[in-house]
């Protein structure tokens, strides 16, 4: 499984980092079951950033004018913008924390090798991301705090 570091270099918004790694773990796990074709890298990291960052990479290196949701990197990079996640999810009526789930998710799904675009490509992804999503679902504050590097689990005797 792929080593995950998580950056957080944007001021704009509040993150949970330890519960966004408690759900990106399984994700990669899943992920990596799902899509064989192509193994995701060593080492992936996230980095979130705000739309004005975001702004400038799209245009650097895609050379798209404007901000986007995600950019993937085939070393195993993943850029996302957080303010645009805030705003899609108020347009969608969605959850914050759903929208980075989704945007990390179809980073990987672009590391396994899957491609949107086609339609039939599109379609295929937006199918596994809400699959995965859905799939493991809102990760529980304890379960987070369990998950953290250097936790230590606190199981009780049944």
């Amino acid at each position: 499984m792929p080593s995950l570091e998580l950056v957080n270099r944007q001021r704009k918004k509040r993150l949970d980092l330890v519960r966004f790694r408690a759900f990106a773990v399984p994700a990669m796990e899943k992920v990596s079951e799902m899509i064989t074709a192509v193994p995701l890298p060593k080492e992936i990291i996230v980095v979130f950033v705000s739309d004005a960052k975001m702004k400038g990479i799209h245009r650097e290196f895609m050379a798209v004018e404007g901000p986007t949701d995600v950019i993937t990197f085939q070393h195993g990079e993943i850029i996302i913008s957080v303010e645009t996640a805030e705003r899609q999810a108020k347009g969608l009526s969605s959850s914050f924390s759903r929208e980075l789930r989704l945007y990390f998710v179809h980073g990987l799904l672009h590391l396994a090798g899957l491609d949107d675009l086609t339609e039939d490509g599109f379609k295929k992804m937006a199918a596994a991301q809400e699959q995965i999503v859905r799939g493991i679902g809102e990760v529980s504050v304890s379960e987070a705090r369990s998950q953290e590097p250097g936790a230590r689990s606190q199981g009780h005797a049944r």
